[in-house]
């Protein structure tokens, strides 16, 4: 970063968060804009264990459905998603879609069209419940939209101002992760700030 070097992967993604992983946490990446700067896209990927930019990863009881918005006109990658959404899984299972670039943002970058256009009426066709998503370095919750809830959360280096929306739940510009705890009969998330406060709390039930 910002010119997605395939070279710091270790020093940039897997060594800050090395006590972690080294106890059991799975990272799930997603790349952005920024990694395709230099055209190292693959073997970036590559580096974090992924043949490609777009995957499923299941961890417990979710199902992790990761897409690349650098490549959103990509057939392949819609064709892909849909069959995957389509794909009957155990009961119980929780679907969260993970982008990049969101559908809906009130932030600098705003809303990415082609995903909302493409993907969007895909995710409300499957009853994806939760989408998250970066690149606006904010956080962001939409109302829910055709029953899929937007989160943007962007904010974990530099900051930016952020806004509102007729879809928009809740925004703040402040530093933040997101803490997201998945039970039976419910998702609960919470937007925690560098101090401990709560930015936001919500769930979304079956």
């Amino acid at each position: 970063y910002p010119d997605g070097h395939a070279a710091r992967v270790d020093e940039a993604a897997t060594q800050p968060f090395a006590d972690l992983l080294d106890h059991g946490t799975v990272l799930v990446p997603v790349l952005g804009n920024h990694d395709y700067r230099d055209n190292e896209q693959a073997e970036i990927m590559a580096e974090l264990g992924h043949e490609r930019t777009w995957y499923a990863q299941r961890i417990g009881p979710v199902r992790i459905i990761v897409l690349d918005t650098e490549k959103t006109e990509d057939p392949q990658q819609t064709q892909w998603l849909r069959t995957t959404l389509a794909t009957r899984v155990e009961p119980g299972t929780w679907t969260i879609v993970a982008t990049h670039k969101p559908a809906y943002s009130a932030g600098q970058h705003g809303s990415d069209k082609d995903v909302q256009t493409r993907w969007a009426p895909l995710f409300a066709q499957y009853h994806v419940p939760l989408v998250l998503s970066g690149h606006d370095h904010d956080y962001q919750r939409s109302k829910p939209i055709d029953g899929v809830t937007y989160v943007v959360s962007g904010a974990g280096a530099k900051t930016r101002p952020t806004g509102h929306a007729d879809f928009t739940a809740v925004s703040a510009s402040s530093r933040h992760y997101l803490d997201i705890l998945i039970y039976k009969e419910r998702i609960l998330v919470r937007a925690i700030d560098q101090s401990g406060a709560l930015v936001d709390v919500f769930t979304i039930s079956y």
